[in-house]
């Protein structure tokens, strides 16, 4: 009873802290992205998704997760002198199926494993993003300053899930200062709370950005991303632990982007090398998304090279796949994706994974891109024996995986999903 109480005063707190916002409608804004749905799969039990560790998934009925991410951005301020000045908040929600939330091992003061906490069944939420932003501020050219937790430097291909840059982190810096026609960004970020738990150890990154450089008319543009990251550290005056030293990493994007180059669709060009003293990582990305009558279209096809220093060994990842979207009626669409991923090792036998998904979606709207929508679909995989240890080493699904279908060679889901963003 007093916990059902202490629930409905902090209802009460937040409708009263709310509803003043809400009267001026201008003051709110109410965006977000959610997704989840249910499946089994047909040899007996639970959806099973087939990710290859290590390498981006083609999405299409190939999810095993939730993701709720409402997002609330309260307009704060707005000047033509000061700017527009903006509060996000982004109470968030992710779990792989199959998972429990806040589980893990329970150990002694020595180390040593004593049990197993279980964790939750539910669904726990999170603040992925709580930040402070500004914009068109004229003393810093129209740009603005930011500082917070938030979502920062995303570069996806959607379709197959790939972040050619993602640098999700807490940190401040000043945004989409205009430089001529193209805009300068710059951020240093660290967040306090993962790795260590000591004081003395603090990784952060230096990021800069500069963004719609024009290259061959107002259609054409490049973007550059640069980052350095490295560690802070000193001595543990508590224990003595000597200084630890990091090994500093930098990265560099380049991506070109194209309206109407290829049709009426757009074109990605994208190059990304990162490098430290262990290793280097580079790939080259290209996507072209384009229509034909009713049918919208999506192609992606990336190389990635990724070598260790130490042992000069490299392994090599091809990935080539595409999406079609066609309306057929009113609210009813067909769908189809086809996606193959190659990995070969230095050394090692290459390991292949092929995913086809059909799907029939009801959707708010004509259009490929319209939300809300629920889609039903049937997957369907096949594999090598070198992509068993991938598949089952899947942090998403891999013991699932493993559990499920063992030493078999094709695997097939079936399932329902509902997606949307606003």
């Amino acid at each position: 009873m007093q916990s059902k109480l202490k629930h409905c005063l902090a209802a009460l707190m937040l409708a009263g802290l709310v509803s003043p916002v809400l009267a001026d409608d201008s003051s709110l804004e109410f965006h977000g992205y959610m997704r989840a749905g249910v499946g089994v799969n047909t040899k007996g039990g639970g959806q099973v998704c087939f990710n290859m560790n290590g390498v981006s998934h083609w999405r299409l009925g190939n999810e095993c997760d939730y993701t709720i991410e409402p997002t609330f951005i309260y307009n704060a301020a707005k000047s033509p002198e000061y700017g527009n000045w903006k509060i996000t908040f982004m109470p968030s929600v992710y779990r792989a199926y199959g998972q429990g939330e806040l589980g893990g091992e329970v150990k002694d003061a020595g180390g040593n494993v004593v049990g197993n906490f279980n964790g939750t069944d539910e669904l726990v939420t999170r603040f992925g993003q709580v930040f402070i932003s500004s914009e068109k501020i004229p003393a810093l050219g129209n740009g603005g300053v930011w500082a917070g937790r938030r979502f920062y430097d995303r570069v996806q291909l959607g379709i197959n899930d790939h972040f050619l840059e993602n640098h999700d982190s807490d940190g401040a810096g000043i945004e989409n200062v205009e430089v001529g026609a193209a805009k300068f960004s710059y951020a240093f970020l660290m967040n306090p709370r993962t790795g260590t738990t000591s004081a003395n150890e603090q990784a952060y990154e230096h990021a800069f950005r500069i963004t719609d450089i024009p290259t061959f008319g107002k259609d054409h543009a490049l973007d550059i991303y640069f980052g350095r990251s490295d560690l802070s550290s000193s001595e543990n005056q508590t224990t003595g632990a000597a200084k630890k030293e990091g090994d500093a990493t930098t990265r560099l994007g380049l991506y070109h982007k194209s309206n109407g180059l290829i049709g009426n669709g757009g074109t990605l060009i994208g190059f990304r090398v990162q490098t430290n003293d262990a290793a280097r990582n580079a790939f080259v990305a290209f996507q072209q998304t384009g229509s034909f009558g009713a049918t919208a279209w999506d192609f992606i096809t990336e190389f990635h090279r990724n070598t260790d220093k130490v042992t000069d060994k490299s392994t090599k990842i091809f990935t080539l796949g595409g999406r079609t979207d066609t309306h057929i009626a009113g609210p009813f669409r067909f769908l189809a994706e086809l996606g193959h991923d190659n990995v070969k090792a230095d050394g090692q036998d290459a390991a292949n994974l092929t995913k086809l998904t059909l799907a029939t979606a009801v959707s708010a709207g004509k259009d490929a891109g319209s939300r809300p929508t629920v889609r039903f679909f049937v997957t369907h995989a096949r594999w090598n024996d070198e992509a068993k240890a991938y598949l089952s080493s899947s942090w998403v699904s891999g013991p699932r995986f493993a559990s499920v279908f063992g030493n078999a060679k094709s695997g097939t889901s079936v399932g329902a999903q509902a997606e949307a963003w606003w």
